[in-house]
């Protein structure tokens, strides 16, 4: 049997991880990352693993929305947070990327989990149209993000427009839907679902306008001025 390579954490860590919390939880993850490495998991392993417990939260939540199962679904969030911040660790650092891993990771968070997650919050809370409008605020900024850099070339935050405009870049740059999650457990523990879907509803909203300002304002300046 072929040894299994070593685990490089240099090669598994994201650079200088401009997301505020990930920076933070960088060096404690990659630990668990080569951990799990170690022991046999890969990467899709464990995004199919993060899928079930994230959706088994939802469903207990749906069903029984009880402060005894906010707790058992804070508990569930937290451990799928964490696998989901280390199966890109372990592609990384173990040289297991695909496209597969990528695509997986995609749907199984941005399709399925996230929308679910809102939609349900929204539902036991009485709040269903702010759980819609959440799901529809960031899919939103998610496609514009991508469709600009793909016509233009390169980031929304990359432009000299954008670098004008630090303080707008900085919090663009600092927040993330996915690290949103990590809050999320602590919300759920105080009793305060509905605060999830307020705060992510007005993040998500201001920050795609903002960008949108500024994805229209490039591209519909004449070329020879770029």
């Amino acid at each position: 049997m072929k040894d299994k390579k070593k685990f490089d954490e240099k090669k598994a860590l994201y650079g200088e991880n401009p997301v505020y919390l990930s920076h933070l939880l960088d060096p404690y993850t990659v630990k668990i990352a080569k951990w799990v490495y170690n022991i046999g998991l890969t990467p899709n392993q464990v995004t199919l693993i993060n899928f079930f417990l994230g959706m088994l939260a939802i469903v207990l939540m749906f069903f029984y929305p009880t402060y005894t199962i906010f707790v058992i679904a804070a508990i569930l969030i937290t451990i799928r947070n964490i696998g989901d911040t280390i199966d890109g660790k372990i592609a990384r650092g173990g040289d297991l990327k695909s496209p597969l891993g990528g695509f997986l990771d995609i749907i199984t968070d941005w399709i399925f989990f996230h929308p679910s997650f809102f939609i349900v919050v929204g539902y036991i809370t009485g709040n269903v149209a702010i759980g819609y409008l959440c799901v529809i605020a960031y899919m939103s900024r998610e496609f514009t993000r991508t469709k600009f850099t793909y016509f233009h070339g390169k980031k929304i935050t990359e432009t000299e427009d954008a670098k004008k405009m630090s303080f707008f870049v900085s919090m663009a740059r600092k927040y993330d839907l996915a690290n949103v999650f990590w809050i999320i457990p602590v919300l759920l523990l105080i009793n305060q679902p509905a605060f999830i879907i307020y705060f992510v509803l007005a993040a998500e909203t201001i920050l795609f306008a903002g960008e949108l300002a500024v994805d229209l304002r490039i591209l519909l300046r004449p070329k020879k001025e770029e």
